[in-house]
């Protein structure tokens, strides 16, 4: 039997929390640190300790350098996007947690570690804490296939996946093809559909009060990249956007598809060394596309949907004015994804999970980031931006591997992904949670 040592969660506080109660039950034992103000409305039946009351002034022996290289969301929106240089003061404190989560895992006999996400600072000086003890890591994150999905990885997300890279792995799979028709974005099992959604105001309330800890200095302010101004924006939008109508756009008949991604999401930040920003995105793509029209005699153009977790803090106002007489590029901000895929004679991407649903679709992908589905056969991988145009050419002459790319669906969805929903409160998902770490 094993010790789990829980640490922050995602929107839903209970996810971890439930997790934890049916390892207890297998025989495990689990404990949670608790971080933030918000996170102590949820009670739970396993052993959990909030940290800022704990803390002491004694500092974990590592070095300044080390951990401005640990890949710290903070440190590095601070850095990028407020031109801001992490203090010593912060820094300090960051050793202070490390501290004493560092006696917490050696006086609990800790052996698993589970994180969200993974790149907030608590996650990552736990991660280096537990690569030097050896301990086994498991990370969680939204599922691939959304929301009857959840990722859980022992080595990471996204590009740090542990998604075999090898396309003979896939070429040799067995697959049920009328299972990966029924239930690709469909629960197996009903009793998914019967769990309790953690509602906006809910998870809002929780954030709202977290704040105000860090705010009477309660415990630190653990985000740089939200305030409360920008959290109440988020919220009052998310609310607005979800009885807004569908954009009423023609859409044309020869298009690429370019989803824009969250713009200061981790995943453009560490994973997408070439292009920083969705205004870079577009106009390499922009120029890709007129190289292919020119040299192809063609006249196909581009579809660009905004991500709708980016548009109460980016309207692109700017990069709209520019391209505001190209009639080869519309912009779209509420419109049916699944049909923009469907429809798109490609789909250029940087890593998004777009483009997992095209490739379930059977298009061709081009991602010019790094990302798990970066596989010979399955994507095309380009390096180099200035290249695109002929990266497109290739992928639209070259025939898909239609039966390679069905085999890494299927994989994903039946084998590497866990089938339950992290935003809806339910026993069975932490059962099989539970199962595939205990």
């Amino acid at each position: 039997m094993s010790n789990y040592l829980f640490l922050r969660g995602n929107r839903n506080k209970r996810f971890f929390l439930d997790v934890a109660k049916e390892l207890n039950k297998m025989g495990h034992k689990s404990f949670q640190l608790k971080f933030e103000l918000g996170e102590l409305l949820f009670k739970s039946d396993i052993e959990s300790v909030f940290v800022p009351t704990k803390l002491s002034s004694q500092a974990y022996p590592v070095t300044d350098a080390e951990i401005l290289n640990m890949p710290i969301y903070n440190i590095t929106y601070k850095k990028r996007f407020l031109n801001k240089e992490t203090s010593q003061k912060e820094l300090h404190l960051y050793k202070r947690y490390m501290f004493y989560i560092d006696q917490f895992i050696e006086e609990h006999n800790i052996d698993i570690i589970c994180l969200f996400n993974g790149y907030h600072w608590i996650d990552q000086i736990t991660k280096h804490l537990a690569d030097k003890k050896g301990l086994k890591t498991y990370y969680f994150e939204d599922g691939l296939f959304r929301p009857f999905t959840i990722t859980c990885d022992p080595k990471g997300i996204n590009a740090n996946s542990s998604v075999p890279e090898d396309p003979t792995f896939y070429d040799s799979l067995e697959i049920n093809e009328d299972r990966l028709s029924r239930y690709l974005y469909k629960p197996q099992f009903v009793q998914y559909r019967k769990g309790i959604k953690e509602s906006l105001l809910k998870v809002a309330s929780v954030k709202a009060i977290s704040m105000m800890g860090s705010f009477l200095r309660i415990h630190p302010s653990f985000y740089a990249h939200i305030t409360l101004w920008q959290a109440s924006k988020y919220f009052i939008h998310k609310k607005i956007f979800q009885y807004r109508s569908p954009d009423k756009v023609d859409i044309p008949k020869d298009y690429l598809f370019l989803p824009f991604q969250v713009s200061r999401d981790t995943q453009i930040l560490y994973n997408s060394d070439k292009i920083s920003t969705m205004e870079e995105l577009l106009d390499h793509v922009y120029s890709a596309v007129q190289t292919y029209n020119r040299e192809n005699n063609k006249q196909m153009k581009i579809v660009v949907k905004e991500h709708p977790e980016d548009i109460s803090r980016n309207n692109y106002t700017e990069l709209k004015k520019r391209y505001k007489n190209v009639n080869n590029v519309i912009f779209l901000q509420k419109y049916d994804i699944k049909t923009l895929i469907k429809n798109a004679k490609i789909i250029v991407t940087i890593n998004s999970t777009v483009g997992i649903e095209a490739l379930a679709m059977s298009k061709p992908v081009i991602t010019l980031g790094e990302a798990f589905y970066n596989i010979e056969g399955i994507v095309y991988r380009c390096k180099d931006p200035e290249f695109l145009g002929d990266y497109i050419t290739k992928a639209l002459k070259i025939p898909l591997n239609i039966d390679r790319m069905k085999k890494f669906i299927y994989y994903l969805r039946f084998f590497y992904q866990i089938e339950g929903s992290i935003n809806h409160v339910n026993k069975q998902t932490a059962m099989n949670v539970a199962k595939r770490i205990g």
